[in-house]
């Protein structure tokens, strides 16, 4: 059950005499329009568990979002209530301070009922709440056009992505999702014929299969990431500080996993996955030099897995340079989303900050991203455990 929500007061009129009967579309309720209020710090695990029981991303838990402190994003949870019932939940992570704020919605706000829809006056109530909190501008991402469309009819708004330094990958490309059946054949008969044979000889060839869910776990491995990602040219999008607690967030609520694949006792493969109701979503994966036919074997593994634990989509990420070929043996073409949109709350402020910071993203990134990731070190320092070389060893 949500948290209860004490309904506004009625206050009933005087009882009178009237000569006709009005119209039943002329008395409206005193609770009808709906109100967006900010969610407490307390309450937030509650909320990560309301979640899933809807079809929230990932993007808008409070376990996924909460890390970015870490990096100086101050997340702030919203929920919308009509006649006191909650119909709405929303993560606006927050840049700036006073008047010079704004926020990014990624896949949200979230609808809780599937029979209450996004409707104009949600839409309205929760872009008056950004006005009257003083943000330049709402940037949203969503997988539904219809409330990117909904969004656009409430204010002004730019098909543009006014702050391109924090993205959720769909904005830059597809993602590939792999559909989980009940049974194996069925699953694997949905993949290409390479992948099939290279899980198959994964097998054969003796890798074990091992699943851990703790932050000491991830720092362990994390040299094996690092020069995973060095060795191909691959960017990790947050430092560790930051993955390591997202893990340990996740971890209260049986949301994660790092699964290994092994030979002879040694870590030669790892992957990172959370997942929300319906999907599981690798953000990490590493392999050695030596090894990168385990591959196949360990995301198979790692798929079927999580749909054990109930994830029914099995979300690869995109599939940039090297990648789409791999992950296209598992899924022929990428899930598309819609473009970021933003909405404009400060005409003038905006104006500015188009004409200022938007040209300079591309030079600005790099030196943002540096900031960031330096100040999430600095502040995840104090909590995680020292940073081993030693990989995992089954036990």
């Amino acid at each position: 059950m949500f948290p209860p929500v004490k309904p506004p007061e009625v206050v009933k009129p005087k009882s009178m005499a009237i000569s006709a009967p009005i119209p039943a579309v002329e008395v409206l309720s005193a609770t009808a329009a709906p109100v967006w209020r900010e969610v407490g710090l307390n309450d937030l695990s509650t909320w990560n568990q309301h979640l899933l029981n809807t079809d929230a991303s990932i993007h808008q838990y409070p376990f996924w979002n909460e890390p970015s402190r870490l990096m100086g994003v101050r997340p702030r949870y919203l929920v919308a209530t009509l006649n006191g019932q909650p119909v709405a939940f929303t993560s606006v992570l927050t840049l700036g301070f006073g008047p010079v704020k704004i926020g990014l919605t990624f896949r949200g706000p979230v609808f809780l009922d599937a029979n209450q829809p996004a409707s104009s006056a949600l839409i309205q109530e929760l872009l008056n709440w950004a006005r009257g909190e003083g943000y330049i501008f709402l940037r949203f991402t969503h997988s539904d056009p219809e409330v990117l469309a909904q969004l656009a009819s409430a204010g002004r708004a730019e098909d543009l992505d006014a702050f391109p330094y924090m993205l959720d990958y769909s904005v830059v490309a597809g993602d590939y999702i792999v559909p989980q059946l009940e049974t194996e054949e069925e699953t694997l008969a949905g993949f290409d014929r390479e992948a099939r044979r290279k899980i198959r000889r994964g097998a054969e060839a003796g890798y074990t299969f091992h699943s851990d869910d703790s932050p000491e776990g991830l720092a362990r491995l994390w040299p094996m990431f690092r020069e995973c990602a060095h060795r191909k040219r691959f960017r990790i999008e947050r430092p560790l500080a930051v993955y390591a607690e997202t893990m340990r967030l996740a971890q209260r609520h049986d949301r994660v996993r790092i699964y290994t694949a092994c030979l002879h006792r040694e870590v030669v493969g790892a992957a990172v996955i959370f997942r929300d109701r319906t999907t599981a979503h690798c953000l990490l994966a590493a392999f050695t030099p030596d090894h990168r036919q385990s591959a196949s074997f360990l995301h198979w593994n790692a798929m079927r897995d999580m749909y054990r634990l109930g994830a029914r989509r099995y979300n690869m990420g995109p599939g940039p340079k090297s990648l789409a070929r791999f992950k296209r043996t598992f899924a022929a073409a990428p899930v598309m989303y819609p473009r970021p949109l933003t909405v404009v709350l400060k005409e003038g402020w905006f104006g500015l900050w188009r004409k200022g910071f938007i040209p300079m993203a591309k030079q600005l990134q790099p030196v943002l991203r540096q900031v960031a990731f330096h100040r999430a070190r600095w502040a995840g320092e104090r909590t995680l455990p020292s940073r081993s070389t030693e990989v995992l060893y089954p036990a």
